[in-house]
């Protein structure tokens, strides 16, 4: 008898028997597989694993491409998020990699020159190609209405879909610990707290990740937007979600700042939103009537109030103080008015409120 218990993701992907089984052409299989899942509760991620991969690679005759078979399979093969995945060499990585994807050449009989020459697209991370390439039923959402459109996903997250946006997610919503939804289109994501299973939408080319927090999304063309309303998010484009030498392309976004990311150059970049919002609660919002205030008090108001970094030289601008009575104007016409009184200017990099001064008499 075979020895289950000790079979990894090759000798799963490698059983004749379990290949049948997943791939439904013999139901007389189904008692057997159900009882060994049961009896090595070890093995169900793996067994999931090798389900996906196997019926992604069924599907290599149909419409997938070398790109998207390999966006496939290192998606299945990734059991941690991208932040979490432990140093190791690229050989490490590849050698996992190209093991599990012989396996399945190997067991679906698939000719190694055969899958080498399947043309490669343009841009594989499309809409399409995502929703093409998952080897599990999804569901798909399109608005086709003239106003937005509410959708509560099964975790009780909820997207408003603007028209001519869709969506589709996997059923059920959460596996291999994780919630995943493709996104074409624009849609602001309110997203249910839930640290076991992050969230994570897929968007032309960008990976967006969350663990429970507000955030806009609009994908148009080839450039894609996302935008933060509270909490943390990180985005990484997906070319470089395996590639250990490009991982300081993942930026971490907080409330108020927003990421550009060209899906043509690969490029992505970190500012701040057109119209920062207030992020503290109207009853407990910090009075603006700044009477011989230092500097650095005001700059310390904006950074509590709005969430953004203020960079400036302290010690430059320790004779600079402020007298102005702001209310209710918006984040940049208060800079604006503040830099003006005290003669600095101001740029924004990276996130961040750069001030620029000489000094104050």
């Amino acid at each position: 008898m075979k020895e289950y218990k000790n079979y990894n993701l090759e000798d799963f992907l490698l059983d004749d028997s379990f290949r049948n089984w997943v791939l439904g052409e013999d139901v007389q299989l189904d008692e057997l597989w159900i009882d060994i899942g049961q009896r090595y509760p070890e093995k169900q991620t793996i067994i999931s694993q090798a389900k996906d991969l196997i019926l992604t690679w069924r599907k290599q005759n149909s419409a997938l491409t070398n790109d998207e078979i390999e966006f496939q399979i290192s998606r299945i093969l990734r059991n941690t998020e991208p932040e979490e995945i432990p140093e190791r060499s690229s050989w490490s990585l590849n050698w996992k990699w190209w093991s599990a994807a012989a396996a399945v050449i190997v067991a679906m009989g698939i000719g190694w020159q055969t899958w080498r020459g399947i043309k490669p697209t343009q841009q594989p991370f499309t809409y399409s190609a995502y929703v093409t390439a998952t080897p599990v039923p999804l569901q798909e959402i399109i608005n086709t209405t003239d106003k937005s459109l509410k959708v509560t996903l099964p975790d009780s997250s909820v997207i408003e879909l603007t028209p001519k946006s869709k969506i589709s997610y996997a059923q059920p919503f959460v596996m291999n610990k994780k919630r995943e939804v493709f996104l074409s289109g624009e849609a602001f994501f309110r997203v249910t707290k839930d640290v076991q299973n992050p969230f994570f939408v897929y968007a032309n080319g960008l990976l967006t990740r969350v663990v429970g927090t507000c955030f806009l999304i609009k994908e148009s063309g080839e450039n894609v937007e996302v935008l933060v309303r509270s909490g943390r998010v990180s985005v990484v484009p997906m070319k470089d979600v395996n590639n250990q030498k490009k991982r300081n392309t993942e930026l971490l976004l907080t409330p108020n700042q927003q990421a550009t990311f060209s899906a043509k150059d690969n490029l992505i970049s970190k500012s701040i939103i057109e119209i920062p919002l207030a992020l503290v609660k109207v009853d407990t919002k910090p009075d603006f009537n700044f009477e011989n205030k230092p500097i650095s008090t005001v700059f310390s108001t904006l950074e509590k109030v709005y969430g953004i970094p203020f960079i400036y030289d302290s010690t430059i601008m320790n004779k600079c103080f402020l007298r102005v009575k702001l209310n209710d104007e918006p984040f940049f016409t208060k800079l604006d008015i503040i830099c003006q009184t005290i003669g600095a200017s101001y740029r924004i990099s990276d996130g961040q409120v750069i001030i620029t001064s000489e000094g104050c008499q």
